[in-house]
């Protein structure tokens, strides 16, 4: 029988990302059968619970306490093991740069430097942001939480003064060839994207990338800036700037569904003051219909995937249709592809779960199963009434955004720590209606260092729980990533494929793909035809 013990140290505070790594080497102390390090936060907590490791002590913890726990064979190892991780806690950082401590400092050091990258707290980030902008210096915010008053007013403060806020709550975006917080290496070309989205600009900048085109920029304007209290600020000003690149010759704007009066100005300043061509992916039911004067000029699609193909398309010209090939699969493959998946179905399963750790690519396969498969419940869903109970409990068709706030409130993301995924793929394995996983593959800087290797033991657990109860359980799974990125696509995918894992090369086709398969293709076939049509271009 296992031991567990909690200490808990007062006040104490180190990012999610050191404790990620704390935990991680923790766990390869003498004795340590499992160990974690995590602030005292409910969610975490709940985690502790789930993996065996919380004690009354654990649970007294508040939201500013650190919780150190470990589950040893020998009782008489957990006093060690509880020293060591004290040693790691308290060892001093080994910096791999020189640190700032202020910007006065830090740009004394750096008089050209242009852009700053912030990640502060959302409550103080409006502080800090101007005086990045009143230097001159644009800024890219990774901050979460920032009020809606205070990112208006950033951007308007930027726009007049012709900088950029890029964000908040940007994950990704692509300055000059570099990729910037969580994206991916991409080659360079003459597309450019405007994106409300981070997982949305990457997938979009991957896929581009890997049918053989390139991305002049990548501009994360934050979900925030298409809404009418920001109005479209950093949308139009991103707009501008392309236009007038010589390097960009189509325009991307990529986004979850914007405000309506904001889309109309974005709309018709696209519409009356370009002149380059423009690709507008809106995820939404409804999809923008492109003025008819605007035809073979401006298009508009319903998916990342569309996105990606059109502008190619638009880019590549009569060399495009061998381009596209690397990232699309036929109707007909999609389709046998479903039908050999049911095959090897119960009866009794019939259900898709998803588990996702990109917040966009969780809203387009939400918009793919709405249509095929009617309600899917999920932690952040289209319609309320589809909101999970307890967003750790799957129900009927589910989709789960490993992201949200619920699952990284204390901790750090599902792209950079799989734990949570982990277990909820494990207990996804235990429920006999299950007819297929799927999950997203993130690559890219940011991003964990092999994201599909911390995958492969929760898989094959999760593939043995089917086998010893007489199922199978099909897993599928789109790498959004490149061969130039840390993590080489191929290298992931092949870790992947190994376990038997069935790989798309975009989440649109895997959606679709899991969909027919659950069903067993019994979708109407004139709801197929236009969600083929809307999201494939089949």
């Amino acid at each position: 029988m296992p031991f567990v013990k909690n200490v808990v140290k007062g006040n104490f505070y180190k990012d999610s990302l050191q404790l990620m790594q704390i935990s991680e080497e923790a766990k390869k102390i003498a004795g340590v059968r499992d160990a974690a390090v995590v602030m005292g936060t409910s969610t975490n907590k709940e985690l502790l619970e789930r993996l065996g490791l919380l004690t009354k002590e654990g649970r007294d913890a508040r939201e500013e306490d650190m919780v150190l726990a470990v589950m040893v064979e020998d009782e008489g190892q957990l006093d060690p093991a509880i020293s060591r991780l004290e040693e790691l806690l308290t060892r001093p950082a080994q910096a791999k740069a020189r640190a700032y401590y202020n910007l006065d400092e830090a740009l004394s050091a750096m008089p050209d430097a242009n852009l700053a990258v912030v990640s502060v707290p959302g409550e103080h980030a409006k502080e800090i942001v101007k005086k990045l902008l009143d230097r001159g210096v644009h800024v890219h915010l990774f901050s979460d939480h920032v009020p809606h008053e205070d990112e208006a007013y950033l951007k308007k403060y930027a726009s007049e003064r012709g900088l950029f806020v890029l964000g908040p709550g940007a994950g990704t975006s692509i300055i000059g060839g570099k990729a910037i917080a969580f994206a991916n290496v991409v080659n360079r070309g003459d597309i450019g994207i405007v994106a409300g989205a981070g997982t949305g600009l990457q997938e979009v900048s991957v896929l581009i990338s890997r049918a053989g085109g390139g991305i002049s920029e990548g501009l994360g304007i934050g979900g925030g800036d298409l809404k009418d209290y920001v109005g479209g600020i950093m949308a139009l000003d991103g707009i501008r700037a392309l236009e007038a690149d010589p390097m960009t010759s189509v325009i991307c704007l990529v986004s979850k569904p914007p405000s309506p009066k904001t889309l109309e100005k974005v709309i018709s300043f696209v519409e009356a003051q370009t002149r380059k061509k423009y690709v507008l992916c809106f995820l939404g039911r409804e999809k923008y219909e492109v003025n008819e004067r605007l035809r073979g000029r401006v298009f508009a699609t319903k998916s990342l995937h569309l996105a990606a193909v059109r502008a190619v398309g638009l880019s590549a010209g009569e060399r495009a249709e061998g381009m596209i090939e690397r990232i699309s699969m036929s109707r007909d493959r999609l389709e046998g592809l479903a039908s050999e998946i049911a095959s090897r179905l119960k009866p009794e399963q019939k259900y898709v779960r998803g588990l996702y750790t990109g917040g966009t690519l969780t809203y387009e396969t939400m918009l793919i199963f709405t249509e095929l498969l009617g309600g899917v419940y999920s932690n952040a869903p289209i319609d309320d009434s589809f909101k999970l109970k307890d967003s750790y409990t799957s129900f009927e068709h589910t989709l789960v955004d490993l992201g949200e706030e619920e699952f990284t409130a204390g901790r750090a993301h599902p792209m950079i720590d799989p734990t949570v995924r982990k277990l909820r793929l494990v207990e996804e394995a235990k429920d006999k209606t299950v007819a297929v996983v799927m999950m997203d593959v993130m690559l890219g800087y940011g991003s964990n260092r092999d994201p599909a290797g911390a995958m492969v033991g929760p898989i094959r657990e999760a593939v043995a729980i089917a086998v010893k109860d007489g199922r199978e359980l099909p897993i599928l799974a789109h790498v959004c990533g490149t061969d130039l990125d840390p993590q080489p696509l191929r290298e992931q995918e092949e870790k992947l494929a190994r376990e038997g894992v069935i790989l798309f090369p975009t989440n649109a086709q895997m959606a679709v793909v899991a969909a027919l398969a659950a069903t067993r293709g019994q979708i109407p076939k004139d709801v197929k035809d236009r969600v083929l049509k809307e999201y494939l271009g089949l």
